[in-house]
């Protein structure tokens, strides 16, 4: 995290990409994405001249939340299971693709961005800041479950996110989660 690690183009070539030297500008291109997902790193060509790359940690807090999106191949596996497909019309949500990529985004709720960098074409869906307001990551962690059958721990990451988010409001607005009074009043 605090040293700058120089890494060389030809051992990159040598030693991970091999015989696939034709797919390298498509391989460099991924591995930077899958980089700046997982690690918050990106690898940045840093001399043209010694073709020296270096891991930079990334700092805009729109990049360190690419990782919080979901592939849309991912968000439509989600709904088939649950019984709606998204190019088939549901009898109560109409056309669920444009539903989703069109209707909650225009509301906020969603954001649908191309995914850079990745051919052929990939989108990914983002929160939106209305559904932010309206929902937390544990009501999200508690339905993921019942959809999957599992135990919200099975995400450990994204269930710590949820438990932090959680105490987070929980300290901000210490009354709003406290039981009301069970006697009325009048």
């Amino acid at each position: 995290d605090q040293k700058r690690m120089i890494i060389w183009f030809p051992d990159m070539v040598k030693d991970v990409i091999g015989s696939y030297k034709k797919w390298c500008r498509s391989i460099l291109r991924r591995t930077s994405l899958i980089l700046a997902r997982v690690f918050g790193l990106h690898l940045r060509l840093t001399s043209l001249h010694t073709m020296e790359f270096s891991l930079v940690k990334a700092l805009e807090p729109e990049e360190l939340d690419r990782g919080r999106g979901a592939r849309e191949s991912a968000v439509w596996n989600v709904l088939r299971i649950l019984g709606l497909r998204p190019w088939k019309k549901h009898s109560t949500f109409g056309d669920v693709r444009k539903l989703i990529t069109e209707e909650f985004v225009q509301q906020n709720y969603l954001k649908y961005q191309r995914v850079p960098h990745v051919e052929p074409p990939e989108y990914e869906f983002f929160w939106g800041s209305r559904a932010s307001r309206e929902i937390s990551k544990m009501q999200i962690m508690e339905f993921l479950a019942r959809v999957f059958k599992k135990d919200p721990q099975a995400w450990p990451s994204r269930y710590r996110e949820a438990l932090e988010e959680a105490r987070a409001l929980r300290e901000a607005n210490p009354t709003a989660h406290c039981p009301r009074n069970s006697v009325s009043e009048d």
